[in-house]
């Protein structure tokens, strides 16, 4: 075996392996065990209301690069945060789903992925959608959550008129309540944990004052660090007398623990700095036999490809009346970037075939506005040539095109569970099927003359262009004058071929060829004899063909949302 066929055989390995896995491991983007909770349309409204905690979530779009990229950062985040799930829930809403779009548009989402923090009791207003973290680092978002998380009431001063009885009665699973003591910088400098946050790098002594009382971070990052522990509450406070309710002396580095009779224990951690305090309160609740929350268990990094090809499965399997503008666009780029430019020269019919193709794409146009833009720039390009060659075409898509890039990635109603499969085939079917119902604009029957004519001269399956003319001969499409029976004519055809290649080799298992659409998907398609109802399947065509009925899910694009 040489070494061009022993690296051909092994990516078609790993390409089966890669299938296999996506189509059967159910991977997903965040995995139970990474504390993020998926909301949708269903639940988003409720559960920022709940009062509890507070929320941070992420509005994402999985086939968008940012949000790739942003995911092992985001999942190492969230696993971190379940510390603090007794205040703080993380939450992720899938912008990409068609269902969901009403919702990102409301809060004004325009990129992905956007974090949003959210109190608890969160009322939507028009002047407040939450706060917005703008950014990806870890660390600082942690932070900037942090800062957030310490205006609720959990973080509240312990006053001299409180009562540690009211802390138990309202937490009846809370053993100890420990006390932390820190005052203003300005009047106590050894609580000051110099660089810890932002706020204390550029605090001035001077704004400490009663109305904007600026404060060591150290019984913040102590209550934090502690929410692990069910048995404990921390409560901080900077009045001295607090001590005195206590009959307690002040001494530096003091920390106070109430348990629920009201005994008094004294701990004093080597150092002035929340971590020694952390530290001696654990080392306190492990002697007394009290455990932290169990940890998450370990995942093993996403497959980010395979996850998406679970939530293409997944939408599938919850929405097959829809076509996908994901498979339309594909179809369209590889038609324009691998299909055509193989073609040594275009002239005569050839010519006059890719040039009415381009016009189909130019007024009925399934693709996002900008694109739209670059094919018309096209289409007036070529309009004018008496011939051409492929590189000529490939250097005007070019210049066209430019830096535009497609935004499918992936097919989405043409997906396969097997490598070689539907992919292109299936795309170029829908892309037509589509080109019929929206064929006002164009020529009667010229979609047909454009769709044989480039399974004549462009499509390499001779077996396709065989069965194709077979058809032709049964139905000419010279007999066709009205848009209705262009599109039954297609519909015919593609249910005449899909008839003769079942059960072959080229049938997905998973997606066999069936008589479209399946009496499942139009009970009124068929009358008692199982005989089509031509009024019902012309009907059921237009409405799953029009540009209306068209998702977005797959698209890596904010403008479903944002338009």
């Amino acid at each position: 075996m040489n070494q061009w066929q022993y690296k051909s055989d092994l990516s078609i390995i790993l390409c089966l392996l890669f299938f296999s896995f996506g189509l059967f491991a159910k991977e997903l983007l965040y995995k139970p065990d990474d504390n993020v909770q998926k909301l949708d349309f269903t639940t988003f409204e409720t559960h920022l209301n709940e009062s509890k905690a507070a929320k941070l979530i992420k509005f994402y779009n999985g086939f968008c690069e940012d949000t790739q990229r942003f995911i092992p950062v985001f999942r190492n985040l969230s696993r971190k945060l379940y510390n603090w799930i007794r205040i703080l829930k993380v939450n992720v809403l899938d912008c990409s789903q068609d269902m969901n779009h009403r919702i990102c548009r409301s809060f004004n989402i325009h990129k992905t992925p956007t974090l949003r923090y959210f109190p608890p009791n969160y009322t939507r207003s028009r002047y407040d959608l939450g706060i917005e973290i703008t950014s990806r680092n870890a660390n600082e978002i942690e932070s900037v959550l942090a800062s957030h998380l310490q205006k609720l009431k959990y973080f509240k001063m312990f006053a001299r008129e409180d009562n540690v009885t009211y802390i138990f009665r309202d937490h009846t699973y809370v053993k100890y309540v420990v006390l932390v003591f820190q005052m203003c910088m300005s009047n106590f400098f050894p609580h000051w944990e110099t660089g810890h946050s932002m706020e204390e790098r550029i605090a001035h002594l001077d704004d400490c004052n009663e109305d904007n009382p600026v404060i060591s971070d150290m019984g913040r990052n102590t209550l934090l660090a502690l929410l692990r522990y069910d048995e404990v509450v921390v409560r901080v406070f900077d009045d001295h007398n607090i001590y005195n309710k206590f009959g307690i002396s002040p001494v530096p580095n003091l920390l106070v623990i109430v348990n629920s009779a009201g005994n008094l224990l004294f701990l004093t951690p080597e150092m002035d700095t929340s971590e020694a305090y952390v530290a001696t309160i654990e080392q306190f609740l492990k002697f007394m036999d009290h455990k932290p929350q169990s940890p998450l268990q370990k995942t093993l990094p996403t497959n980010i490809n395979a996850a998406l090809r679970t939530d293409i499965f997944e939408q599938l399997e919850n929405q097959p009346h829809r076509v996908f503008r994901a498979d339309l666009e594909r179809a369209i780029d590889h038609i324009l970037n691998v299909e055509l430019p193989k073609t040594p020269l275009f002239v005569g019919k050839k010519l006059t075939v890719l040039r009415n193709f381009l016009r189909l794409l130019n007024y009925i146009s399934p693709l996002h506005p900008e694109a739209k833009e670059k094919i018309t720039s096209l289409y007036y390009s070529i309009r004018v040539k008496r011939k051409l060659s492929g590189v000529e075409l490939k250097e005007l898509i070019w210049k066209s095109f430019k830096e535009y890039k497609f935004r499918s990635k992936l097919y989405i109603g043409c997906i396969a569970s097997r490598p070689f499969l539907r992919g292109f085939d299936c795309s170029l079917w829908t892309l037509f099927h589509y080109f019929t119902v929206e064929s006002g604009h164009v020529k009667d029957g010229s979609v047909l003359l454009v769709f044989t004519g480039y399974v004549q001269f462009f499509m390499e399956c001779t077996e396709c262009r065989k069965k194709l003319k077979e058809f032709e001969v049964l139905r000419p499409i010279t007999d066709l004058a009205k848009k209705d029976a262009q599109i039954l004519w297609l519909w015919e055809a593609h249910n005449n071929i899909n008839k003769q290649l079942a059960g072959g080799s080229t049938e997905d298992p998973k997606f066999p060829k069936i008589q479209f659409p399946s009496e499942k998907d139009c009970p009124r398609c068929r009358d008692d004899q199982s005989n089509w109802r031509m009024d019902e399947v012309l009907k059921y065509l237009k409405h799953i063909y029009c540009h209306e009925n068209l998702s977005w899910f797959g698209m890596a694009s904010a403008y479903p949302y944002t338009s």
